[in-house]
């Protein structure tokens, strides 16, 4: 299995928001398709990214290390999109 770009943003935002409902919520998805899509990518990778027995649900010192590889990901997938979106002024 590869990680997608979702899971990375879904890692993003469970990781911003400190909830998987919150995350859920920011990233227009159901809160179970963000926790199944954390728990794949955790599987792949064989470690956890989140410590869950916390409020806010906080990232383990290997999830800090993938969320900020997961953000310069999505930023240089958002950064390639750029000159492709259209311009809606013009």
């Amino acid at each position: 299995m590869l990680v997608t770009l979702r899971q990375l943003q879904y890692v993003i935002a469970v990781a911003e928001t400190g909830s998987f409902s919150k995350a859920a919520d920011l990233c227009s998805a159901e809160q179970s398709t963000v926790s199944q899509q954390v728990k794949a990518m955790e599987d792949r990778l064989g470690k956890s990214l989140f410590d869950r027995s916390k409020q806010p649900i906080i990232a383990t010192e290997e999830g800090i290390i993938v969320v900020r590889q997961a953000r310069e990901i999505v930023e240089k997938v958002e950064d390639m999109l750029k000159p492709f979106k259209k311009n809606p002024g013009a």
